[in-house]
């Protein structure tokens, strides 16, 4: 039976144009959000991390580059493209486990990068970041 030993979460903003985060191009990169979830001395246990991350760019073709990572090794990246001639607002969700979690409180840290240069991208919200450690 799988047991839920601890959830916690960060919402930087709930709504769209709550903030505005310029993204850096790579290998610059910005943190957006972090969450902290303790992590049990048991075996199995893993950690589900849950993000979503609004963005405005402007006209143009590219891509963004997530990354999260515990303490300072990541541990997931995704990179997202965008047609922002279609669109030009985007609401990107992530979701990974992290198996190899050490016992004790972890931080998760949620950063964006663009890795298309000329392309403007900024971080209009929602932004969020949940943590649940189980095993």
């Amino acid at each position: 039976m799988t047991t839920l030993f601890n959830y916690n979460a960060t919402v930087v903003t709930p709504i769209a144009g709550g903030t505005n985060i310029a993204v850096p191009l790579t290998p610059a990169k910005t943190d957006i959000a972090s969450v902290i979830v303790s992590v049990p001395n048991t075996v199995p246990r893993y950690v589900q991390i849950v993000a979503t991350v609004g963005i405005q760019s402007n006209p143009g073709s590219g891509s963004v580059l997530y990354r999260i990572r515990r303490g300072g090794t990541e541990i997931y990246y995704s990179r997202i493209g965008i047609e922002a001639s279609f669109t030009t607002f985007q609401l990107n969700s992530l979701l990974t486990i992290d198996g190899n979690s050490p016992s004790g409180p972890q931080i998760y840290t949620l950063s964006i990068e663009s890795v298309t240069p000329g392309l403007t991208v900024a971080v209009i919200g929602p932004v969020e970041i949940s943590a649940t450690s189980f095993g």
